[in-house]
């Protein structure tokens, strides 16, 4: 009998059994990978962005209750996460944005969270599936796990299996499932900071592919949202970087984007401001926005597609502006600062970093992270209904989510030992 079995051996897994008080109880990882947290691996082009400064702000994670992530946000937040990191040799820069990269590397981090569960008495098997998992609650809570391993029988189980986003390295969304099979509430999981796909004339034959700059892109069907200021940049299929990434979080189907090009660079209402001085714009467009005022440049190819493709309706781009029509002034600037495109779908689990969606919060208490209709059943990181924004928010929401659910473990066992003395 285990005192705890850990489903998934990622980032939120192996930090839960290292925050677990060391030598007080039989602790047990399994996961169906052969390799030990890949999305660690990967993460930030294997410098791992591990967190952000601005970790603990809940308008940086979203879901049906993102409120529900403030107790175990501020209970141990970026500081805290930090403290331990740093307390054991490993150290970070900042890379931008609040964004953390580990110093050392994402191999690095790997070894660190294996080393603190290893420290906390936590054993391990890799490349075992769970094939069913039966509660049992006659004589206190206890399960009976079902694994390649032969079956497994523990007091707690955790959850920590993440979402099917990244299937190639062997990604899935066994946690969901296995939460509904326990008519737990499920909010169905969606691919998040995820490339969108694009099919308009301007962009046929992959005419923009590696293009990028800067752009306010927000949801003008969803004021809810947040929108983005952050880099575009044009793909064979549509449209990925950091500002799609971001806003794809809270995009749904047939919903259109709004994009605002060059917004640092182009004033709000620019466009009436060039026609009230039209006489002292002597420049081109072409020459204006693509590169002899460097505050204002802009892709040339960006430049000549877009606007070309609006044909006779606007001037030549060699024209100078004081040659303009006032009228094309003005359609310039609605094109520049209210844009829209209509995506026609995401570039899908292979493409996202994370499953948005996940097992519904309601079902859990946000203290601690344990289900509320099965006591000694906890779901952390990914698997739950909280998803951050791209730059170390899932990390930490991973590292914030098992520290809770490590503590009201710890407290949970040691009265269970203090009573069999």
């Amino acid at each position: 009998m285990h005192d705890v079995i850990v489903v998934g051996a990622g980032a939120a897994g192996l930090f839960f059994a290292g925050s677990l008080v060391p030598g007080r109880c039989r602790v047990l990882l399994i996961d169906h990978s052969r390799k030990l947290a890949e999305k660690v691996r990967i993460s930030g082009g294997g410098r791992c962005n591990i967190t952000n400064l601005e970790g603990a702000k809940l308008d940086r994670y979203h879901g049906q209750e993102p409120r529900f992530a403030r107790q175990a946000l501020n209970a141990f937040g970026p500081e805290a996460f930090l403290s331990q990191f740093r307390r054991d040799g490993l150290s970070v820069h900042e890379k931008h944005r609040g964004q953390l990269f580990c110093d050392q590397g994402s191999e690095a981090v790997i070894r660190w969270l294996d080393g603190r569960a290893q420290a906390a008495g936590a054993k391990r098997i890799m490349a075992t599936s769970v094939h069913a998992v039966q509660p049992d609650f006659d004589d206190g809570p206890c399960f009976r796990i079902d694994t390649d391993a032969g079956v497994l029988r523990s007091r707690m189980l955790v959850i920590a299996t993440g979402g099917p986003s990244i299937p190639a390295i062997g990604a899935s969304d066994w946690g969901q499932r296995f939460a509904q099979s326990l008519g737990l509430k499920l909010v169905k999981p969606r691919p998040a900071l995820v490339p969108l796909n694009l099919q308009t004339a301007w962009m046929a034959n992959a005419a923009l592919a590696g293009v990028s700059l800067r752009v306010r892109v927000s949801l003008p069907e969803d004021r809810s949202a947040p929108s983005f200021d952050e880099d575009l940049l044009f793909t064979h299929r549509g449209l990925s970087g950091p500002a799609i990434l971001q806003i794809s979080s809270y995009w749904a189907e047939g919903q259109t984007l709004e994009l605002r090009w060059a917004p640092k660079a182009l004033s709000r209402g620019f466009a009436e401001h060039w026609v009230k001085h039209k006489a002292a714009q002597r420049l081109s467009l072409e020459r204006m926005l693509g590169g002899a005022d460097p505050e204002l440049a802009m892709p040339k190819r960006f430049l000549q597609q877009r606007l070309g493709s609006l044909g006779a309706q606007l001037p030549d781009l060699s024209t100078t502006i004081d040659q303009w029509p006032d009228r094309a002034i003005r359609q310039l600037g609605d094109l520049f600062e209210r844009d829209r495109l209509q995506p026609t779908g995401t570039e899908g689990w292979k493409k996202a970093e994370v499953a948005a969606g996940g097992v519904d919060v309601s079902e859990l208490d946000p203290r601690s992270m344990q289900s509320l209709k099965y006591p000694g059943l906890f779901f952390i990181g990914e698997v739950v209904d909280i998803t951050g924004w791209l730059g170390g928010y899932n990390f930490q929401w991973a590292w914030a989510s098992a520290w809770s659910a490590a503590r009201a473990i710890s407290a949970i066992l040691e009265g269970y030992l203090n009573e069999r003395g």
